[in-house]
């Protein structure tokens, strides 16, 4: 929830370190669900990161301010104490603060909050974006500082990352890969069964040039992606922000919409198993679907870890054992009218299938009463 705070959170010298927590998070409640004004005050968030560290944030009338619904921001005892130590904690000059006290401030922080993870949010909606590729850069830079305000935080955030990290792909997904494997520790198996994943979703491969987002095919000519399929526009920036990070090698969160948008079965099975792979090298997903493919496919790389180490070499001839997902470290909920519920089977550690097959059930049931309905009608002639 406070993603981004190393770059954002820029603090007012005359202004504790307290409340200039409170006020970037204010804002940033703002930015991400717009005026507070329409929602109930009872409403509430609260966030917790261990046992002892929270963050809450309310909805409250007050005297105090002429605006209803005012943003309270409450934090747990820990935080307060550790900000309240840390105030006028960075010597410097207004012009340079000292590497190595910023580095160790960073370090103390996310020991509060034990979580170093760095967030990457991939919204739902991304083709329109992608559309507009050519002409995004052009419109975006017209843009004055209201009009980007009016935009959602994390809207705003995946345009400017997107912005930001074109150019590193300027020899293509491979040319990236060839240049950053030569100075990571990541397997190249791993790196290798990416690309394939990736070549297979996309069927062809990435590239920018000239200004221009291209999917390069196999013969050496190219789309550009503003002409590709729906499908390829939707997915194209999971997979370059997927490798890209991978690559890296920095702990990201990452936040993902419907990464089954406009794909075929086939394709989300792909990029589920390119999620997994992710995950399993040091980094977390949040992911949120409507598919079955994607949730079968989930439950085929649960099940697949859970066979016995006796069977690994035949289990790897099926699925590779990078894609398999440890259900210890694995959870789903189901989310309907407003509430949420855990969909996990405790017993087999898979999704309910049950959850899996819902619509599937309602469909077969009209379909059931369909030729109930034709064999009674076929009686009644008889």
């Amino acid at each position: 929830p406070i993603g981004g705070l190393e770059n954002e959170f820029d603090v007012d010298c005359n202004v504790s370190l307290k409340k200039a927590l409170e006020n970037y998070l204010r804002e940033k409640f703002l930015r991400t669900f717009g005026a507070s004004w329409g929602m109930s005050n009872e409403m509430y968030m609260e966030y917790s990161f261990t046992e002892t560290c929270f963050i809450k944030i309310s909805l409250r009338n007050d005297k105090k301010y002429s605006v209803p619904n005012y943003i309270r921001i409450t934090l747990s005892a820990d935080l307060k104490d550790f900000l309240q130590k840390k105030n006028n904690c960075l010597r410097g000059t207004p012009l340079w603060i000292n590497d190595d006290e910023v580095k160790k401030f960073k370090k103390e922080l996310y020991e509060i909050f034990d979580d170093n993870c760095s967030v990457v949010y991939i919204p739902a909606g991304r083709s329109m974006i992608t559309l507009l590729s050519q002409q995004f850069n052009y419109i975006y830079a017209m843009m004055d500082d209201v009009q980007k305000g009016s935009l959602d935080s994390c809207t705003k955030d995946y345009l400017e990352r997107i912005l930001r990290l074109k150019p590193e792909f300027s020899e293509g997904i491979q040319g990236l890969a060839a240049y950053s494997g030569r100075k990571i520790a990541l397997p190249e198996k791993i790196i290798i069964q990416a690309l394939d994943l990736i070549k297979k979703i996309l069927r062809g491969t990435y590239r920018y040039s000239n200004g221009e987002e291209q999917i390069v095919l196999d013969d050496g000519k190219y789309v550009k992606i503003n002409f590709s399929s729906s499908g390829q526009q939707e997915c194209v920036w999971i997979l370059n922000l997927l490798f890209y990070y991978l690559l890296q090698q920095k702990q990201i969160l990452f936040i993902i919409e419907e990464p089954e948008s406009h794909l075929f079965p086939e394709s989300q099975k792909y990029i589920t198993e390119l999620i997994a792979l992710v995950n399993n090298c040091r980094h977390s997903v949040v992911l949120t679907t409507h598919s079955p493919y994607v949730l079968g496919t989930l439950n085929n790389l649960l099940y697949a870890g859970t066979i016995p180490f006796n069977d690994s070499k035949k289990v790897s001839e099926i699925i590779p054992e990078s894609f398999l997902l440890d259900y210890n470290h694995f959870n789903a909920w189901f989310v309907k009218d407003g509430r949420i519920e855990n969909c996990m089977d405790s017993e087999i550690h898979m999704i309910q299938n049950e959850r899996i097959d819902e619509i599937s059930k309602v469909i077969n049931e009209d379909f059931d009463k369909l030729l109930e309905l034709q064999y009674i009608d076929r009686e009644s002639v008889v």
